[in-house]
């Protein structure tokens, strides 16, 4: 009979420790508040682009800015998404950021017809409420009706996301 006690037991242990996982993000709020990093440039720079003939063309660095929404009425998001230029790195910045809180939160670049599970991971969310900084990979060239998306990976569910367009 001990060893139904201990198995018992030890499931009710788990039990809690996965309920809490599941329903503390619902509760617990995080909130982050980065500063940029220190090296911004104040103007777009020139690189060169390789194209898909072989050929090189220079191009400016472009920015790109965004407005989170709501994914659905369970998950929402809101705050301001833009993008910018430290020596020759992207990078993708939330400010004035808030989300429903969840477990296994990352921030994904999502490419125009690519479902969420398809796209980038930027980062694990740093936190559900604030102002934070993620690097765009080097090989990854951004365009507009490119999203970011906050997206549950453990449910594969998006909490919301912002659609890029490029800054004037």
């Amino acid at each position: 009979m001990s060893k139904k006690w201990v198995s018992l037991g030890t499931l009710l242990v788990l039990m809690l420790i996965v309920g809490w996982w599941l329903i503390s993000p619902l509760f617990l709020d995080e909130t982050v508040n980065e500063e940029l990093p220190p090296t911004i440039e104040g103007t777009e720079t020139t690189s060169a682009v390789e194209m898909s003939d072989g050929r090189s063309e220079d191009t400016q660095a472009r920015h790109y800015s965004g407005k989170f929404v709501n994914a659905d009425e369970k998950h929402q998001a809101s705050g301001d998404v833009t993008t910018f230029q430290t020596n020759n790195q992207q990078w993708v910045r939330l400010e004035n950021f808030e989300v429903t809180n969840g477990p296994d939160l990352y921030t994904i670049l999502v490419k125009e017809g690519q479902s969420t599970r398809e796209g980038i991971i930027l980062g694990k969310l740093k936190g559900n409420i604030g102002n934070q900084n993620y690097r765009i990979p080097e090989s990854t060239f951004l365009e507009e009706g490119d999203r970011i998306v906050i997206w549950c990976k453990a449910f594969e569910v998006d909490f919301g996301f912002a659609e890029l367009f490029l800054k004037e």
